[in-house]
C-alpha cells in the first residue's frame, strides 16, 4: 500500500532486465518471488485494510571475484484498498524497474510505483515515475508525478475518501 511498504520488499529482491555479463566475470544469478500481502491502517475519520500479492525476477551481478556490484529487479503488484466505514475500495498496480549499485550504495525505482482508479473519479492516487536515492537511503532525485513521496501515508487515505 504505501510506496515505503514496497520499497522494503523491492530491495530485498530487488531485480530484472538482464545486461551482458562482463568477461571474466561470474554469470548473473536469477530468482523470482511471489509474496501474498494484507494489512491495516488508519486515516483521520476512518480505518482501512488492504490485500494483495507482488511478484516478481530478481538478478544479481558480480564482477570477476564473485563480489556483488549490481543488483536489478522488476516487481509487480496489485493491491486492493478498503475504507472500512464506507467500503469504498481502490485497486492500486504497481509495475517497478529497481536498480541498486552496490560499488556506489546507490539506487533507484523507476515506473509506476501506486496508479489506482476509481470509476467515475479517474486516477485517485498516481506515483510513476524515476527517484534516485543516495547511499544513506535519501530520496535526492525526482521525476514525474509522486503523489505517496509528497503525500505519504495521507495519499491512500485521500483516495478512499
Amino acid at each position: 500500500m504505501w510506496a515505503s511498504r514496497a520499497v522494503p520488499a523491492v530491495l530485498a529482491a530487488a531485480a530484472a532486465l538482464a545486461l551482458p555479463a562482463a568477461a571474466g566475470a561470474v554469470p548473473p544469478e536469477r530468482s523470482t518471488f511471489s509474496d501474498p500481502f494484507h494489512g491495516g491502517f488508519s486515516c483521520a475519520g476512518f480505518d482501512g485494510v488492504y490485500v494483495g500479492h507482488d511478484r516478481g525476477l530478481v538478478i544479481d551481478y558480480f564482477d570477476k571475484n564473485g563480489n556483488p556490484v549490481m543488483e536489478v529487479g522488476h516487481i509487480n503488484s496489485i493491491e486492493t484498498d478498503t475504507n472500512l466505514s464506507t467500503r469504498k475500495s481502490v485497486v492500486i498496480r504497481t509495475h517497478l524497474l529497481v536498480h541498486m549499485d552496490f560499488v556506489t550504495g546507490t539506487h533507484s525505482l523507476s515506473g509506476a510505483f501506486n496508479i489506482g482508479t476509481f470509476p467515475g473519479e479517474g486516477i485517485v492516487i498516481h506515483d510513476a515515475g524515476r527517484v534516485t536515492f543516495d547511499a544513506d537511503g535519501n530520496p535526492v532525485d525526482f521525476h514525474g508525478i509522486h503523489d505517496t513521496f509528497t503525500k505519504g501515508p495521507e495519499a491512500f487515505c485521500d483516495a478512499l475518501r
